[in-house]
């Protein structure tokens, strides 16, 4: 398979999938390099090779390699305008995104402190205790997610509530955006392929994001 994007002047930005992986873990890889430096701008880009290098930590060689992987996963996507994220406070763009991730419009985006910093559909006292169960979800997940890797066979990083039939109540996905951890909680089916997935990483990324990640 060839580049799809190189010679086409294309604007490059991650798909929700690839938005995703960028905050996923706290790994860094040169993927992830490559995914979060896209958002760390105010809107989509045009790279050259060179740019590509230098977010990658690559040779010119080894970064385009890296961008075909990211084509060929499904993680980018380029357009003939610049994209961007929504201006503005943080939290209207995380209740808007939490929502739309949810198939039943519940979600919530809580810091690693417990803070809960928007909410849609729980009512207040739900937000207050899923926040709270966030902040422990995620610090149990950085202690020990290596060795449930290693016993299960894969790398997910969700948790669930879930009900006695084993189905999900509520699901809590980590996410890691330079020195900063959150947890995203979503009601219902999850819908984590929605573009609001790469708005909330985008946004989260440009307000927390190292600069040199």
């Amino acid at each position: 398979m060839t580049l799809e994007f190189v010679g086409r002047n294309l604007y490059l930005q991650p798909t929700p999938a690839g938005a995703y992986l960028a905050v996923a873990g706290p790994e860094s890889t040169p993927e992830r390099r490559l995914l979060s430096a896209l958002m760390r701008m105010a809107s989509s880009v045009r790279p050259t090779v060179t740019d590509l290098a230098w977010w990658c930590r690559q040779s010119e060689q080894d970064a385009l390699e890296t961008l075909l992987r990211a084509q060929e996963n499904g993680w980018i996507e380029g357009f003939g305008q610049p994209q961007g994220p929504s201006a503005g406070p943080m939290e209207p763009i995380a209740e808007r995104a939490v929502q739309a991730l949810s198939t039943t419009g519940h979600g919530l985006l809580a810091d690693s402190l417990g803070f809960c910093m928007a909410s849609t559909g729980f009512d207040a006292t739900a937000a207050e205790f899923l926040a709270a169960v966030s902040a422990d979800i995620a610090s149990m997940h950085e202690r020990h997610s290596a060795y449930l890797a290693d016993a299960s066979g894969v790398t997910t990083s969700a948790w669930a509530l879930v009900d006695m039939a084993g189905n999900s109540k509520v699901g809590f996905w980590p996410l890691f955006v330079g020195e900063h951890r959150f947890v995203l909680a979503l009601g219902g089916l999850p819908a984590l392929n929605h573009p609001a997935m790469v708005e909330l990483a985008w946004a989260l990324t440009i307000r927390y994001g190292e600069s040199s990640n």
